[in-house]
């Protein structure tokens, strides 16, 4: 959805949409699963989300076709990249294992979003155990390289990241650098709003201190405050003013927390 009552291009949503647990808290009981994609666009009058399931899933030509299909042709979409292609890092030799033909397939099944123009971006998470180390960089130019013209935007999850060369390599390949909010934990990257690319990209994934060997419903059970939200204002229209376009998504799904984050976010920017 976007932010109004602003000259900043700011646009807000949520890391899936797919969630049983938001029957009853955000759709109505009874709701199909094919019917919440239109719901989340029509009732809730979001114009963008990330597919998380193409994490887990290879995208195809037949469910993209698909999902295009339930929501109005100015809605837009990022789908995050397949593990197979940032998940595994290193061999056990120490080199880095690039997977092209999982890029290719990615790519391909992403074809009628890339086709009308309704792919904004796709999203590459990288784990903690992705550091900046020796050869980090050039696997990530190499990445960037391999995607083509698909605009990219990198979460990087170690925090050695955080530095202003990365920063300046980013710029340098026209990628995103995914601004990041998560708890107080050793090694997770620190909240640090930069746009390094026209295409400015937020992550909140709540603040959870449960982080580790704990299940997704219990990492993301967490509803940030009026007085939390309030602190990302100033941030977010800062990068807003040096970006063509900001997208602001909210992870913290457990039980539609991130639904009810992003609509009050939205309030704050137009009223604050």
């Amino acid at each position: 959805m976007r932010v109004r009552n602003t000259d900043l291009n700011i646009r807000i949503g949520i890391s899936g949409f797919s969630y049983e647990d938001w029957i009853g808290h955000v759709y109505p009981k009874g709701i199909h699963s094919g019917e919440m994609l239109p719901y989340y666009s029509g009732k809730l009058g979001f114009d963008i989300v990330e597919l998380n399931y193409t994490y887990y899933t290879m995208p195809t030509v037949a469910g993209v076709a698909g999902l295009l299909d339930k929501v109005p042709e100015d809605f837009e979409f990022v789908a995050k990249a397949h593990s197979s292609m940032t998940n595994k890092i290193k061999g056990d030799d120490g080199s880095y294992l690039r997977d092209e033909a999982s890029c290719e397939v990615f790519i391909a099944g992403l074809e009628p979003m890339i086709d009308s123009g309704r792919l904004k971006c796709v999203l590459a998470q990288f784990p903690m155990k992705f550091a900046r180390e020796e050869g980090a960089l050039e696997h990530l130019e190499w990445f960037a390289g391999k995607m083509g013209s698909v605009r990219l935007a990198f979460e990087l999850r170690d925090k050695s990241w955080v530095t202003q060369s990365v920063f300046d390599k980013l710029r340098g390949l026209g990628v995103s650098y995914c601004v990041v909010d998560g708890p107080e934990i050793s090694r997770l990257p620190p909240f640090m709003p930069v746009a390094t690319s026209p295409l400015a990209y937020f992550r909140f994934h709540g603040r959870n201190r449960k982080w580790f060997g704990v299940p997704s419903h219990v990492r993301y059970n967490y509803l940030y405050s009026d007085e939390e939200l309030r602190q990302f204002l100033s941030p977010i229209r800062k990068v807003a003013s040096t970006a063509e376009e900001t997208l602001v998504f909210f992870n913290n799904h457990f039980r539609g927390a991130a639904v009810k984050n992003a609509l009050r976010l939205r309030e704050l920017l137009e009223t604050t």
